[in-house]
């Protein structure tokens, strides 16, 4: 799976390079963020592990251990996709007031 994640961390950040030097700004933003949320996997995975852990007091093991570092990659991705897809917000300057 790291093989699989880093492949994918790697092909986004070229992708995104590429955009940028296209000058295609939105395109290279959303790749290093898919990017960037792979890169973070590590720091979700301690999340997956903590409640097995506090629960069995021991680490988990075997294909329980490969899910829940799975499970830290995928929950990033989700959380960057829905971040990109959220609908815009516009915002406004605030009317002048006659002086």
């Amino acid at each position: 799976m790291r093989l699989i994640f880093g492949s994918a961390m790697a092909g986004s950040i070229l992708v995104g390079l590429a955009a940028a030097l296209r000058r295609d700004i939105a395109r290279h933003r959303r790749w290093m963020v898919r990017g960037y949320a792979i890169g973070l996997g590590a720091g979700t995975q301690a999340l997956t592990h903590a409640p097995y852990l506090i629960a069995t007091g021991e680490q988990p093991d075997g294909n329980l251990r490969a899910g829940l570092v799975v499970a830290g990659w995928l929950i990033n991705l989700a959380v960057a996709e829905w971040y990109l897809r959220r609908p815009a917000r516009v915002v406004t300057a605030p009317a002048l007031k006659p002086s």
